[in-house]
C-alpha cells in the first residue's frame, strides 16, 4: 500500500513540472501561430478576422499593423493591408490588401495590367455583382452607393493559393460592411456565391472561328492566325462574356445589370458614333452600350502590341472596322441587330 502511495505521489511530482512546461508551450503555440483569442475584426471593422483567416492559405496570426487608411472624405474610400503571420512556420508574413474606391463603371474591362483580364476572371452575380482572378478580385457596392463620381468599388489582392470562393465571401462581406459606413446599405445585405466558375485555359486559335465566334476577324495580320497565338475564351453561361488573344486584343460583353448601371452613371458617359448600324453611348468608340432586343448591352475592345505594332502590315483590319466587326458578330449572341 505505501508503495502504491508513494508511486502515485511520485508521479504527480513528475507531471506537475511537465504540465507547468507544456501548458504555457501549447499556449504560445497557439498565441503565435493561430488566431485563437486574438482580435474579432481588423480595418476599423470593416474585415472579420473569421473571413481574412479564411482566405491565408496557412494559419497564422491576424493584424492589420497600420490600422485602416480613411483619410478621404467619401466614407467608402479606405486601404487597409491584413497581415498573417507564424512563428512556426517561418518568418514570411502573408498580406490580403483590401481598399474602397469609386470607379469607372467598366472598370473591369479596361486598364490593362491593373485590372486581372476579364477573360481570366471568374464573374458572378445575383446575390452580389464581382469577379475574382488568380489573386485579384473586386465587388461591387449596392447602387445606393453610387454618386456622381462613379459607383463604389471594394477591390482586394489575395495571397498566392488563395481559395477563389472564400475571396469572394470575404470581398461581399467587406461590401456589406463599407456600405454601412457610408449609409448606403440595401434592405437586402449582399450575399456571396457558394461556388464559381472554374477560370478558362489559354487554347490554341481556332482558324474561322476567333473566340470561338464564327465571322470574328482576327486583330492582326491573317497569317497570324495560324501562328502560335493562344487566346483564353470566358464563356460562362452568366451575362459577361470574354476573350483575349494573346497580346493583340481583349474583347467584352456584358449584360450585368449591375455593371450596367454603374456603367450608365459615370462621368463621361455620352453619346457616340454610331457603330455597325447601332445607336450607341458610352466614354469612347470602342467602350460603348448598346440596345440589345431592350437589354443595355455594354462592348468593350482593349487593343495591345500585337495589333498596334501590325497596324501598317497588309492585311490588318482598322481600328474602327474591328471594332464594328467585333459588335456586329458577338452582338448577335446577346440578341442586337441593327434598327
Amino acid at each position: 500500500m505505501t508503495d502504491k502511495s508513494g508511486r502515485a505521489r511520485l508521479g504527480r511530482r513528475v507531471v506537475a513540472p511537465v504540465l507547468a512546461v507544456v501548458v504555457p508551450a501549447a499556449g504560445a503555440y497557439l498565441w503565435l501561430n493561430t488566431n485563437l483569442l486574438g482580435r474579432e475584426d481588423v480595418c476599423g471593422g470593416l474585415v472579420s478576422s473569421e473571413s481574412a483567416e479564411a482566405v491565408f492559405p496557412r494559419s497564422g496570426r491576424i493584424s492589420d499593423r497600420a490600422g485602416l487608411d480613411d483619410s478621404s472624405s467619401d466614407r467608402i474610400a479606405f486601404t487597409c493591408t491584413v497581415e498573417s503571420s507564424s512563428f512556426l512556420l517561418g518568418p514570411d508574413t502573408a498580406y490580403l490588401k483590401i481598399s474602397g474606391s469609386r470607379e469607372r463603371g467598366d472598370f473591369p474591362f479596361r486598364e490593362y495590367g491593373r485590372w486581372p483580364s476579364p477573360a481570366t476572371v471568374s464573374f458572378f452575380s445575383g446575390g452580389a455583382t464581382g469577379g475574382v482572378g488568380s489573386d485579384h478580385g473586386w465587388v461591387l457596392l449596392p447602387d445606393a452607393c453610387t454618386t456622381a463620381d462613379g459607383p463604389a468599388v471594394i477591390e482586394g489582392y489575395a495571397p498566392k493559393g488563395s481559395d477563389p470562393a472564400k475571396f469572394a465571401r470575404l470581398l461581399t462581406e467587406v461590401a456589406n460592411n463599407t456600405a454601412e459606413r457610408g449609409d448606403c446599405a440595401s434592405e437586402e445585405p449582399l450575399t456571396a456565391p457558394r461556388t464559381l466558375d472554374t477560370a478558362p485555359e489559354p487554347r490554341r486559335g481556332r482558324k474561322g472561328a476567333v473566340c470561338g465566334l464564327a465571322g470574328l476577324e482576327f486583330p492582326g495580320p491573317k497569317a497570324r492566325v495560324r501562328a502560335d497565338v493562344t487566346e483564353t475564351v470566358q464563356d460562362s453561361a452568366g451575362p459577361t462574356w470574354s476573350c483575349e488573344i494573346d497580346d493583340h486584343a481583349t474583347y467584352a460583353v456584358t449584360q450585368e445589370p449591375g455593371l450596367v448601371a454603374g456603367i450608365r452613371s459615370s462621368p463621361g458617359f455620352m453619346e457616340q458614333p454610331r457603330v455597325s448600324g447601332l445607336q450607341v453611348m458610352g466614354f469612347d468608340p470602342t467602350h460603348v452600350v448598346a440596345d440589345c432586343a431592350g437589354t443595355p448591352t455594354y462592348f468593350s475592345m482593349e487593343v495591345h502590341e500585337g495589333y498596334t505594332s501590325a497596324l501598317e502590315e497588309p492585311g490588318v483590319p482598322s481600328l474602327r472596322s474591328l471594332y464594328a466587326n467585333f459588335v456586329d458578330v458577338a452582338g448577335k449572341r446577346f440578341g442586337c441587330g441593327t434598327p
